[in-house]
């Protein structure tokens, strides 16, 4: 067997992280068949979220605006969900986690959810990523290859904080506040994403010229230049003007499958500051 994408699913317009990732994920449960109630578990890479909240967990307020889980009844599954934060990278670390937990559960399903907005909840705030919200549905699948092993590649030093809120300054305004401070350093992104990219191909073995690269856009000029560094003749980013951040992988899926390009094998790459960044190949039941 193996974790395959089931369905995949944007959401955009409004400026809660909670409620986009919601939506997204009941967009994405409706499409894949499955009902609310037989989700295993819910992950959320989300990094900015509403109101600056810390606890609790950002995944168990979506997993409740979803109604996923809420009602244990004789047959109903139980439901985890727990946040995962790594940046643009976290989507894919959550592929690594769920295939982990999918092993243990043939006809499991696990959702990742992802998205970012200003914690002040106005759509006129200044903001460095596009406030998409996206989900994935996870599942075992007999026959199909479906995602390798994750692979990441990162800077010898503790990367720079990005996204931050002074304390000592923050007064009353604390929960509406925020600086972003974006590492643009394209020339390392690329370095790193290449070298993650190389291992998984090699690892799943996988020639450079059979896969379409999957990628975010952390930069304007990113994922040309991995591209071209990797040889890759297909580049499939998502559709929106700006960096979709930790939901840019599901949403250039999500364009990558309205293009019709969803049966060869696909190459996910994300990058973040630091430099860090996280690669894995997929291989769906589309693939012949």
């Amino acid at each position: 067997m193996g974790i395959i994408i089931s369905a995949a699913a944007t959401q955009t317009g409004g400026v809660s992280s909670v409620s986009q990732a919601a939506a997204a994920a009941l967009a994405a449960l409706s499409d894949a068949g499955c009902a609310p109630e037989r989700v295993d578990a819910l992950i959320n890479v989300g990094v900015y979220r509403d109101a600056n909240l810390v606890e609790p967990a950002v995944a168990a307020l979506i997993q409740q605006a979803a109604g996923i889980g809420l009602e244990y009844r004789p047959g109903d599954v139980p439901c985890l969900s727990f946040d995962l934060m790594n940046g643009a990278c976290g989507l894919v670390n959550a592929v690594g986690v769920a295939s982990s937990l999918l092993a243990d559960l043939p006809a499991g399903n696990v959702v990742v959810v992802s998205g970012d907005a200003h914690p002040s909840g106005r759509a006129d705030a200044e903001f460095a990523f596009e406030p998409v919200g996206a989900a994935l549905v996870l599942e075992n699948r007999a026959a199909a290859a479906g995602f390798g092993g994750v692979h990441v590649s990162a800077g010898d030093t503790p990367p720079d904080p990005q996204g931050y809120v002074t304390l000592s300054a923050m007064g009353a305004t604390g929960r509406s506040a925020l600086t972003i401070e974006l590492d643009t350093r394209t020339s390392e992104l690329v370095e790193h994403a290449a070298a993650a990219a190389r291992e998984a191909l090699a690892a799943d073995g996988l020639d450079v010229e059979q896969v379409v690269l999957v990628c975010g856009k952390p930069t304007p000029e990113f994922a040309e230049l991995l591209a071209a560094e990797l040889g890759v003749g297909t580049v499939v980013t998502d559709d929106f003007a700006g960096d979709a951040h930790t939901s840019a992988l599901t949403a250039a899926y999500v364009a990558a499958r309205a293009a019709g390009l969803i049966d060869r094998p696909l190459l996910f790459v994300a990058a973040d500051g630091g430099p860090t960044a996280a690669a894995v190949t997929y291989r769906g039941p589309e693939v012949r």
